[in-house]
Parts: structure tokens; C-alpha cells; sequence
């Protein structure tokens, strides 16, 4: 995480996945991880917990990166916003279309849950969460 702080202050806008996945999806990946080490999953698991709790994380992050760009864009933010974002770089459109594919990922990664039935629900459910939280890409989009 310390590594995608200092490259989020110092480094250039090319480094934009890298920062992400290092600030967001390491957190993601050690809060996924963690609670499948707990409740006594097997190391094929573990490995698709990481993958969900990284995707999840970068797609938090991107999802309020975007957000934001709309705050800023109806006069409701100071610009102060420090660090790079996908919608900085690339723009809302590229952003929402990274968020769709870690979206994607993530439900993709809890496929192999099945055995576990409903109790996997709160983990899609998550995923929905943290990408409409304030808007859906459809509506974005037309």
C-alpha cells in the first residue's frame, strides 16, 4: 500500500492501475482473504478470494473516482482531490468501462462458491453495492 501512496503523490499518470490495485486492492484482497481464512476455506478458495477482493477494491475506488468527476462537474467539490485516478487518466468513459470488467471479475471469482449456496449472496450483493451506489453504467451511458 506504502507503494501505491508514494506513486500516487510522485509518479507519473501512466502508473494509474498499478497505484489502484496496490492503495484499493490490496485492501480488498486482505479483508476477502482474511474472512475465508476464518471461516476455514481451502486454498483454491483463498486464491479466489484474492482475485474478488482485488477487483472489488479497484472497483471501489473507481466507482468514487467517477462519482466524484460528477460532483466536480455540478459544482459541488473544491477540486482539491490529490492522486490519480482512472478518470483522470482516461477519462469517465474508460473509467465506467473498467469498472464493468472488475465487476465482471469479481462475480466471475464467486462463481466457484456454489457449493456454499445463499451464503455467498452478501459477497454479489457487495459487488452491486459498491458499483451502484449512486448510478448504474446503463444510465451513464445513454
Amino acid at each position: 500500500m506504502a507503494a501505491g501512496q508514494f506513486l500516487d503523490l510522485e509518479g507519473g499518470p501512466n502508473a494509474v492501475g498499478f497505484i489502484q490495485d496496490k492503495k484499493y486492492g490490496e485492501m480488498g484482497e486482505c479483508s476477502a482473504v482474511c474472512g475465508g481464512l476464518l471461516a476455514g476455506a481451502e486454498d483454491d478458495e483463498i486464491e479466489r478470494l484474492r482475485r474478488y477482493g482485488r477487483a472489488v477494491g479497484v472497483l471501489y475506488a473507481v466507482v468514487d473516482d467517477i462519482l466524484e468527476e460528477r460532483l466536480k462537474a455540478k459544482g459541488g467539490n473544491d477540486g482539491k482531490k490529490k492522486g490519480k485516478s482512472y478518470v483522470e487518466v482516461y477519462g469517465v468513459e474508460k473509467a465506467q468501462e473498467v469498472a464493468e470488467e472488475l465487476r465482471e471479475k469479481a462475480k466471475q471469482e464467486l462463481d466457484g462458491f456454489e457449493k456454499y449456496g445463499e451464503r455467498v449472496v452478501p459477497l454479489y450483493s457487495f459487488v452491486d453495492y459498491v458499483i451502484d451506489r449512486s448510478f448504474t453504467i446503463d444510465e451513464t451511458r445513454g
